[in-house]
């Protein structure tokens, strides 16, 4: 008895929302790593033949990366690299001051105190080893941020919280060789001040560490301009 094999045929439309999907990460990968740098023009020719995709996948990712702030549309040259401005900045940390100081202070009230415990230690042990690429030394510090974030098991933060993330560490990227053993020691002191006031359950504490901390960053980074 013959067996009949069913092909799994996928849809002209989703196999197209498939490659925008895939455009559209791996452009937004390379403008945060910096590969694709601030002021780029995108060549759409160049970059569907790199891709291997037609321009209507490309463009639509670039509707998406423009709509996130990633790339802009300007009359004459087409879709380029946004730069980091100062006004860039400012804003990103304010808005980072308004939900990471709601977000630590509840934090402080439900976290997982043996968490934060391996968390700090964690911390502790990577700034022991002195070896470590900057790029790690970033990685590590971020860690706190999103842990406080994700001990509210809140999906829509999550969400909200991603996608400024996306535009942190593509700061994080660009200014990181400006970034001095002295600043690294700081953060490292900053960040277990805010270990510690979760420890404590102390929400005041806690708030008050977040927001010295990125208002610090924010001065340092502004100071560049």
């Amino acid at each position: 008895m013959s067996k009949t094999r069913t092909l799994n045929v996928i849809p002209n439309g989703k196999r197209m929302k498939n490659k925008k999907t895939t455009v559209y990460e791996t452009l937004k990968k390379r403008i945060i790593e910096g590969s694709l740098s601030p002021g780029l023009a995108i060549n759409e020719d160049e970059f569907a033949k790199d891709l291997n995709v037609s321009k209507t996948p490309l463009r639509e990712a670039l509707r998406q990366l423009e709509r996130q702030g990633l790339v802009e549309n300007v009359p004459g040259r087409g879709s380029i690299v946004t730069h980091i401005s100062f006004h860039d900045i400012r804003e990103i940390f304010e808005l980072r001051e308004i939900i990471e100081c709601g977000a630590v202070k509840r934090a402080a009230m439900i976290c997982d105190v043996d968490a934060v415990k391996a968390k700090k230690k964690e911390l502790e042990e990577f700034y022991r080893q002195s070896n470590k690429p900057k790029s790690k030394v970033w990685g590590s510090n971020e860690d706190v941020h999103q842990f406080t974030i994700n001990c509210l098991n809140n999906r829509k933060l999550n969400e909200t919280y991603s996608d400024l993330q996306n535009q942190i560490i593509r700061i994080r990227n660009h200014f990181g060789s400006r970034y001095t053993s002295k600043r690294r020691l700081e953060r490292f002191k900053e960040h277990s001040e805010i270990y510690d006031a979760l420890i404590e359950g102390n929400a005041e504490r806690a708030e008050k560490a977040i927001q010295d901390h990125l208002r610090s960053f924010a001065a340092q980074l502004l100071g560049l301009f």
